[in-house]
């Protein structure tokens, strides 16, 4: 998925949102903001999970492995800057490169996010009918 100036914008909510999941601290009671803020992105569920899984797993995995985490949020200029080199690199598509499975408590909390979208989505979508 390629990052144009015009999706930029929608991007960086997207990034915020997803970092979320890679905290030092219970994440799950922040998912109503995720929820909130993922559901009135342009992006599908796929969409997403491909900007969860390409984008921001690469550059936040390592917080959850860190002694003295992230637990507050991530600056988000720092981000933007890592995951935007990162996707500029052209070691990102050799294979030993890409990114593994995502962690189980990130799994987890994501499939509950997904689901809570899915939800806000469908919810917003009969109130306009």
């Amino acid at each position: 998925m390629r990052v144009t100036p015009d999706d930029l914008v929608n991007r960086r909510i997207a990034w915020e949102a997803l970092s979320d999941l890679y905290l030092d601290t219970d994440i799950s009671h922040a998912r109503r903001w995720r929820v909130e803020k993922l559901a009135t992105l342009p992006y599908s569920i796929e969409e997403l999970e491909q900007i969860l899984v390409e984008e921001v797993h690469p550059v936040c995995r390592w917080n959850l492995v860190c002694v003295a985490g992230a637990w507050a949020g991530f600056d988000l200029e720092w981000l933007e800057s890592k995951i935007l080199k990162r996707l500029r690199s052209p070691l990102r598509k050799m294979r030993w490169f890409k990114p593994r499975r995502l962690p189980s408590e990130v799994s987890r909390e994501w499939n509950l996010t997904k689901s809570g979208i899915c939800v806000l989505r469908e919810a917003q979508r009969v109130r306009a009918v």
